[in-house]
């Protein structure tokens, strides 16, 4: 018992030991940030390609590991062993790892879009310890300073060259493939992902502690049988070591091959731990070689605990202990529920939706990719490294086209009417309630079957509740951080509007499936009442195709109805109420001047006598215009016209609204200087408070009877990886 008892505290000091080590960690990352000064100018920088990188016709994206090389006081010598997150666009060259590059490039700051259920790239950023992302220029200066064909990196690389060459067609089977045998999942296009979330199967499809145990199983079957002739070895040598040690040098190989992502650490480490057990002839428990496993991944890479993967991993190794120890009987049939529910807090958290097939689709998954699909590739990636291509062709084909039929099943059951569900946002309190009653459930599973369903019923509700909707003649009204581009919604007591949609890009990437959608499945919203799109811009109308395909839409406005479908013409003096809020179209109408900007519609939001003027992308001509309208402009929150382009915000538009507060939807350092500095000076001027998504992320106002408060998600939800910006105006 007394064993025992050190062995708990001996794990509880080495977790603690790698989290402090984890905060000194994150100090000293906060303390050297990209230099303010070199932010968006050319800077001359050599290093080395690390990691393996994201090739698509449009662009490749790939880590930079700057050289230790330079002058005193250089740029290089400033940044020196700094990581960097880099694009090349249309890129002529062919970059892979281990090359050393001279590259003329730009720099920013790890900046991000900041907003509820939005997800962190700060974080990310932060948690592979990279400084600040940017772009390759082309240049002559660029030049490749030389090749190194050693290390691991490169040995992924060029199986993943030999997998391409095998397979030259781009179908979903092959990017699971690549997830499969090399852990990149570079490859799966974000629909493909957003399939493997919906039905709960993203653990199968990527190098993970599953397949680490998997290969780790195998081998020490392998080892077992190819050893039983040989038995006299063993009185020379333990059959533990015999065995146990090359069946960990398999799963190490596999685990490298995954660029030893934390799941594959925790299961490599988990595996370690197991096998000195056993040669030295110790019995530990699952629990503890868990324990062991979290403090030693935490002391060897601090970073593991800002890790999604890092918390997934621990929690289903948790609750598959705690299972076990309830009954050792146990099977697949219980265990899948089980796992299920104990993760349902932390997959709701991290990833916003739960998959309601997880269970069925996992008792069917996880025995045909572990007893055949799993093993099929391993033997091709044996003989890939063993340089028998051909062999390896002739198996990788037919695993293509099965893989290909699975993503066909897993997609149809994705599109099924209760495959998934969007729960409300929850905070971390919520989670910890949550993981409480599970917890209670698992351990104690003699529980009183009227305790069992109130547990549930916690659990449904805290699922099933979402954020506090505002009363009759109450609002919030929402500026979404889209970047450089604009979307508000308006939340009534029962109805919600969107107006515009942000902007959208070649690659499929879109701020609507970024931010607007997330935002809106976590307020409960499945239809809006209304959608206005202000104008026919990519960054204001980008995202409509999205929000069209996942939300029902009732009456859609538009300056440019010919661009939405249904769309009925924006045109002044519509007017409609809702659950006592009042909103008026005051432009377009005939006489405006030509011009896809000043044919913004522009709404004026009236709810408890609290006025917001929402003014799209106007500028000079028509806010002139509507000054010479005779239209009652006054109002308490503005948004600044145009993004703060010097097009906008005249003076006697200005004079004429008064606001106290007015809102800029900018995108962090943007190519056109917006919100320039002459109109923030105008604002600033006339003591006009400025809130910008630059700083402040969204911003939202909540309209209640006894006034209007300001909410910004930057500085309601800091964090540490995320410093706060400086507020661009203050009167």
């Amino acid at each position: 018992m007394a064993l025992k008892k050190r062995g708990a505290w001996l794990v509880l000091f080495c977790f603690l030991l790698g989290f402090s080590s984890s905060v000194q960690r994150f100090n000293e990352h906060l303390a050297d940030p990209l230099p303010a000064e070199l932010e968006g100018v050319s800077l001359l920088l050599q290093g080395r390609v690390v990691g393996l990188p994201d090739v698509s016709p449009e662009r490749t994206r790939f880590r930079f590991q700057v050289g230790t090389a330079g002058e005193h006081g250089s740029a290089q010598q400033r940044v020196a062993g700094a990581k960097l997150q880099l694009s090349c666009y249309r890129c002529p060259w062919r970059i892979e790892p281990g090359q050393d590059w001279q590259f003329s490039l730009r720099l920013k700051r790890p900046h991000s879009y900041a907003s509820w259920g939005a997800f962190d790239y700060e974080k990310y950023l932060f948690r592979h310890r990279l400084i600040a992302t940017g772009y390759v220029r082309v240049k002559e200066t660029n030049a490749l300073l030389s090749q190194r064909l050693s290390g691991v990196d490169q040995w992924r690389w060029q199986l993943s060259q030999q997998l391409s060459q095998a397979l030259p067609d781009a179908t979903p089977g092959r990017a699971m493939m690549g997830a499969l045998m090399l852990g990149d999942r570079s490859q799966m296009s974000a629909n493909q992902k957003l399939v493997m979330q919906q039905t709960g199967v993203s653990h199968l499809m990527a190098i993970s502690g599953l397949h680490v145990g998997l290969v780790f199983v195998l081998a020490v079957w392998l080892c077992n049988r190819l050893l039983s002739p040989l038995a006299r070895l063993y009185q020379f040598i333990p059959r533990q070591i015999l065995v146990l040690f090359p069946a960990w040098l398999c799963a190490a190989g596999y685990a490298a091959l995954a660029g030893f992502a934390v799941s594959t650490q925790r299961a490599l480490v988990m595996a370690s731990v197991f096998v000195l057990a056993k040669i030295l002839a110790r019995s530990v428990s699952l629990l503890r070689v868990l324990g062991i496993s979290a403090a030693i991944i935490l002391l060897y890479d601090p970073y593991s605990i800002l890790d999604v993967g890092f918390w997934l991993s621990c929690a289903a190794v948790f609750i598959i202990a705690m299972v076990v120890q309830s009954d050792q009987t146990i099977s697949l049939l219980r265990l899948q529920p089980a796992l299920w529910l104990g993760m349902l807090p932390a997959t709701t958290l991290f990833f916003g939706q739960i998959s309601l097939v997880s269970p069925l689709v996992n008792l069917l998954m996880v025995p045909l990719f572990c007893t055949v699909l799993i093993p099929a590739l391993l033997l091709a990636l044996m003989l890939l490294l063993s340089s028998l291509s051909d062999p390896a062709s002739w198996l990788l084909q037919p695993l293509q086209w099965a893989l290909d039929r699975v993503y066909s099943v897993l997609e149809w059951v994705a599109q099924l009417p209760l495959a998934h569900a969007y729960p409300p946002l929850f905070q971390l309190e919520d989670v910890l309630v949550s993981l409480t009653l599970i917890l209670s459930y698992l351990v104690v599973p003699q529980l009183h079957r009227a305790l069992r369903g109130l547990l549930w019923l916690c659990l449904l509700v805290m699922l099933t509740t979402g954020p506090a909707k505002p009363s009759q003649g109450q609002a919030d009204i929402t500026l979404l951080d889209v970047g450089q581009g604009l979307s508000m919604v308006i939340e009534t007591a029962n109805a919600t509007i969107l107006y515009d949609t942000g902007p959208a890009y070649g690659s499929g990437f879109s701020a609507a499936k970024a931010v607007v959608l997330p935002y809106l499945r976590g307020h409960n919203t499945r239809r809006l009442q209304s959608l206005v799109i202000s104008h026919a811009d990519n960054d204001h109308i980008g995202g409509l195709k999205d929000v069209l395909n996942s939300v029902e839409v009732g009456r859609r406005f538009s300056s440019t109805p010919d661009k939405v479908e249904g769309g009925i013409p924006c045109v002044r003096g519509q007017s409609w109420q809702v659950d006592g809020v009042s909103i008026d179209v005051l432009s377009p109408e005939a006489g405006t001047p030509a011009g896809s900007n000043n044919h913004s519609c522009v709404l004026r939001v009236s709810v408890a006598g609290i006025r917001v003027l929402i003014t799209g992308d106007i500028e000079r001509a028509v806010e002139r215009y509507l000054l010479s309208s005779g239209v009652d402009l006054q109002a308490d929150v503005m948004l600044v016209p145009h993004q703060g382009s010097k097009t906008s915000s005249t003076v006697e538009l200005l004079d004429a609204v008064r606001p106290k507060l007015a809102l800029v939807a900018a995108g962090y350092r943007n190519h056109y200087g917006h919100p320039h500095p002459d109109v923030l000076a105008r604002y600033k001027a006339r003591g006009i408070d400025v809130k910008s998504t630059i700083a402040s992320g969204s911003i939202r106002l909540q309209v209640r009877a006894d006034g209007w408060r300001v909410q910004s998600y930057r500085q309601t939800f800091p964090r540490f990886w995320r410093p706060q910006k400086k507020p661009i105006g203050k009167a």
